[in-house]
């Protein structure tokens, strides 16, 4: 295996090195045009011209036939061509094709002869852009999305993609094909843009001056890497040889939300904000120098207002969102047929009354702050025609993302943050903050990324050999964390409960925090917990990735095309105190093939196996450095029982005693063999272009994960233990942890997708898919809320944790979903002198997630303490306990009905002003689709073989709402009954 991987990685570097240039940047930000030119009898025509011409293109781009009549055109900006095909003594043929984003448009035409000079304007017949690759993805171009009463952020425009469900633990989070939520890669014009923890996007574009969207879900191309998912490749506008822009207003008001159930029941009710939120939007673009340089601006102006409510107290809070958005970008061609742009972008962020967990769990505004976050990017770029055979490209970028003032400053222990532990005599859940916010505003923290990357691309073709449009190129990519992610300004953060009353609601003390209960044992906690938290201020840690990528599409024959790929990637991570965490190689191969089955191009059979190599994140890979894992001790609460904020005993680290702890340079270590999760896939598919210029494809996908991530505390001996001393004090004897790669953990996707376009007139169609997930099962989901790539139970103290039934048993992970659906169109009714109103209404079908029957928190029983057989802190960890198998229960599918309504009316030449109304749950759909799902144990009935009971307790919300998150969630990211947005500018 080892002298196989060489001998690949030699061809890639071979082959990179005849390059005349190593020059784009990861994936592809324009398009291709390829076909065949033949004579007035079919035979391959050599020596034609084929010229293109596009308002989006600098100039035209021209390229001449080979000896097989075959030519190519790459780097074209997406969107409609006219094309020229011309040769001595025959008729000139102008066709019209669309080139998509990152995709293949092909034509082939074949000439006539003529007496006369003429140019003959036909319809061209190309094969629709989804059944003409092997890699599957969706196209969404500005003028639909605009339209369509969606979210237009890239995030909420991938979710419209088959394939794709936004089921995640955190908010801006896609998961394709079953993989990890953080495990998928958003491109802004080539540029990674993932926040380097949670793989979401940073604000760092302005949705009006997106062009175009393409969703990558399978058999994905080489040329793109550092991912486990999918990518969404998005691009922005460059201006163009006649001044257009536009402005646009976006308003909201809470109040234009129907209040949930859960709202209306709330005592006392809280009637949602009358605030008027405004969004300002504007962009133009135009020539400095006609079809030699342009220039593009767009801005975006946010103040925003979020209607919150403190958990149990229920009173009103307002978070307020102020963000600037300015980006700049000059596009020019020096030389005809060389392309070099820059652009520069700034995103800053400003917050007030900000939770610092979330605000389901803020009880008091002294977890709130007024926080900033800086985000810059800058991008330049160069795509050139070195010969007609040979492209080439090249692009720079560095991304600056940061926070400021995110948590507290006092470090006084009494002003440490407060956290529940378990469910109150009250019957008040877990997990509520108050006393002081979370984090340590003294220590900010930056995650940063830089990239190179280049291609080159050679066309080469021969009469026994057919068509290789051969790509190689390279990619050196760095992220940045810096900081020590304190948790806290004091370095303690408290675990406890507090006093309620008789009504199950929190007792405020005289400072209206609420009252803390402090004990081992008191009655209605969980016992108090003490965090200690022990950061390095300041710690830095890199991680380059350099990859290597050859991608051949090869046409070997008027039926077969085959698309063969692979991609080496070499990972290092360096921190502070000269630390290296990872230092491994991958080299992950992606093939296709593809077959007409008519050989008229009409029905095209597909297949594509691929491998992806996952990302290196911060967390995963930070885990045996101070950056962004503070080391910590945990400590347990010995007494005396008291309550309230002035019970001094409690603030007295002597009545504290160690329970467990974790110092990531001293007792976490990391296996030499450290490498991110891989994942193996293969698809089937077949696709059928429709008369009516529409299609309809099929697509089976099975996806199969290895190597996780996993922490083992395996060894309960002398030597699996490390004694930590720092600075004089000793803080005990610790069990080691070792992370590793495993592969007795599973996760398996199997789905099916159903695409299909079909167009009824001219200006009517219907578009839409079904997804089915056939499988999504395993016994590692990974991932939570604000905790991408975490570990498990799995092979902690197996000894004591070793009922696979209770701790991590398998079934549906968190993201299954059986089905979705969508289904859309947009129609334009012209309304003559008076203008046009565009109809677009959508309709989303998405059926019910799972849930397991779990109580969290839950100590060993007697006989696993028994069964330890020396750990050290065994006997005080805690895991979840299951009752059933994983994913066992169903929560409740739903269906929503979206439309917008657009009215637009020219008033002079291109200038239009237009108005335009979302109404998002038409129907007003309200139903409960989500619930409380807390249990606990049946202390009072039947154990198992471990000690553990078998029964469970529904907790006292149990299949109740507790937020108005647990009911439908409409298209743009968020929760409630019937809402109206308004939305109007006007165009030139």
């Amino acid at each position: 295996m080892a002298k196989r991987s060489a001998y690949v990685l030699a061809i890639v570097i071979a082959i990179g090195s005849l390059a005349p240039t190593l020059a784009a940047a990861q994936g592809l930000q324009t398009g291709t045009l390829s076909g065949v030119v033949k004579d007035p009898d079919g035979l391959p025509l050599p020596g034609a011209t084929v010229t293109v011409t596009s308002p989006g293109l600098q100039g035209e781009r021209t390229a001449v036939t080979d000896a097989i009549g075959a030519y190519i055109i790459r780097g074209l900006p997406p969107g409609t061509y006219q094309v020229l095909f011309q040769f001595s003594g025959t008729q000139d043929v102008k066709q019209a094709i669309d080139v998509p984003l990152g995709g293949l448009a092909e034509l082939d035409a074949t000439l006539k002869l003529s007496g006369v000079t003429e140019t003959v304007n036909v319809v061209a017949d190309a094969t629709p852009p989804q059944l003409a690759t092997t890699q599957q993805s969706a196209n969404y171009r500005s003028e639909l999305i605009s339209t369509l009463p969606i979210g237009r952020r890239p995030f909420e425009i991938a979710e419209l993609a088959p394939g794709v469900t936004d089921n995640t633990p955190n908010v801006g989070q896609m998961a394709i094909g079953g993989a990890f939520a953080f495990d998928s890669i958003f491109l802004i014009d080539g540029v990674d843009t993932n926040d380097n923890l949670f793989g979401n996007s940073n604000n760092l574009f302005v949705e009006d001056a997106i062009e175009e969207t393409q969703v990558l879900t399978s058999g994905i191309s080489a040329e793109f890497g550092r991912f486990g998912g999918g990518v969404v490749n998005v691009i922005t506008r460059s201006g163009g040889n006649q001044f257009h822009g536009g402005f646009r207003t976006n308003l909201s008001r809470p109040s234009w939300t129907d209040e949930t159930p859960f709202e209306d029941a709330r005592v006392p009710f809280v009637p949602r904000s009358s605030v008027l939120s405004k969004n300002y939007e504007g962009t133009v673009g135009g020539p400095i120098i006609l079809n030699r340089l342009w220039f593009f601006n767009a801005d975006r102006y946010q103040d925003a207002q979020t209607d919150n409510v403190f958990a149990e107290f229920s009173g009103p809070y307002t978070t307020g969102t102020k963000n600037k958005r300015v980006e700049l970008k000059l596009t020019g061609s020096p030389i005809p047929n060389h392309t070099v742009s820059g652009s520069y972008l700034n995103s800053p962020t400003e917050n007030t009354n900000l939770a610092t967990i979330n605000t389901t769990m803020s009880m008091t505004a002294s977890t709130l702050v007024d926080r900033q976050t800086p985000n810059k990017l800058w991008v330049m770029s160069y795509n050139g025609v070195m010969s007609n055979k040979v492209f080439a490209t090249f692009q720079w970028s560095k991304k600056d993302f940061g926070f400021r003032n995110a948590g507290g400053t006092s470090t006084a222990i009494t002003d440490s943050p407060f956290i529940t532990r378990g469910v109150l005599a009250g019957g008040s859940p877990v997990n509520r903050h108050f006393n002081a916010p979370y984090f340590d505003a003294n220590d900010p923290e930056d995650r940063n990324n830089k990239q190179f990357a280049g291609s080159v691309s050679y066309f080469l073709t021969n009469r026994s050999a057919g068509r290789h449009d051969l790509k190689t190129g390279f990619e050196h990519f760095t992220s940045f964390r810096n900081g020590g992610n304190s948790q806290s300004a004091t370095g303690y953060v408290f675990r406890t409960d507090y006093m309620v009353g008789a009504d199950g609601k929190p007792i405020a003390g005289s400072d209206g925090e609420p009252i803390p209960i402090w004990g081992g044992n008191a009655a209605g906690t969980a016992g108090t917990r003490l965090e200690n938290w022990i950061p390095t201020r300041g710690a830095t840690l890199n991680i380059k990735t350099l990859s290597l990528y050859l991608q051949d599409r090869w046409q070997a024959g008027n039926r077969l095309t085959m698309d063969l790929g692979v991609r080496y990637e070499k990972v290092r991570t360096d921190a502070t105190g000269d630390i290296v965490g990872a230092d491994t190689n991958s080299v992950v191969p992606r093939l296709g093939a593809s077959f007409d089955v008519e050989g008229n191009g009409r029905t095209i059979a597909q297949a594509t196996y691929a491998r992806y190599s996952g990302r290196f994140t911060e967390r995963a890979f930070g885990r045996n450095t101070n950056v962004g894992t503070p080391s910590q001790v945990l400590l347990g609460y010995t007494g005396p029982n008291g309550q309230g904020m002035d019970f001094a005993p409690a603030f007295d680290l002597a009545n504290y005693t160690v329970l467990s702890g974790s110092f990531p340079t001293a007792n976490v270590f990391f296996d030499p063999n450290l490498t991110s999760p891989k994942t193996n896939e293969f698809t089937l598919a077949l696709g059928r272009e429709l008369k009516t210029g529409g299609y309809a494809k099929v697509i089976y996908t099975w996806r199969n994960t290895s190597d996780f991530i996993e922490d083992l505390r395996t060894d309960p001996t002398a030597a699996g233990k490390t004694t930590v001393i720092r600075d004089g004090r000793n803080f005990g004897t610790f069990d080691n942890i070792v992370w590793a790669n495993t592969n007795d953990q599973t996760r398996t996707y199997q789905g099916l997708q159903f695409l299909s376009r079909v167009r009824f007139t001219q200006k009517l169609f219907v578009e839409g898919h079904w997804t089915l997930q056939i499988k999504n099962y395993g016994n590692f989901e990974g991932e939570a809320a604000n905790q991408p790539g975490n570990g498990s139970i799995w092979f902690d103290y197996p000894e004591v944790f070793s009922s696979e039934a209770r701790y991590y048993p398998s079934g549906p992970l968190d993201e299954f979903q059986r089905h979705k659906v969508r289904i859309w169109t947009s129609y334009n009714q012209s309304l003559g002198r008076f203008g046009s109103v565009d109809i677009a209404p959508i309709w989303r079908i998405n059926s019910g997630l799972t849930y397991s029957l779990a109580a969290t928190g839950v100590p060993p029983s007697a006989i696993q303490i028994a069964a330890n057989p020396g750990y050290q802190s065994a006997n005080t960890n805690t895991a979840t306990l299951f009752f059933a198998d994983r994913g066992s229960e169903s929560f409740k599918g739903y269906g929503l009905l979206d439309m917008s309504f657009r009215y637009g009316v020219p008033i002079w030449k291109t200038v239009q002003p237009w108005i335009q109304t979302q109404i998002y749950n038409v129907l007003n759909n309200q139903k409960l689709i989500q619930w409380d799902t807390t249990v606990t144990r049946d202390l009072t009935g039947p154990v198992d073989a471990i000690g553990q009971p078998i029964n469970y307790i529904k907790g006292p919300n149990f299949g109740k709402a507790t937020a108005s998150t647990n009911y439908p969630r409409w298209s743009s990211g968020e929760n409630g009954g019937r809402t109206i947005r308004l939305a109007m500018g006007i165009r030139f």
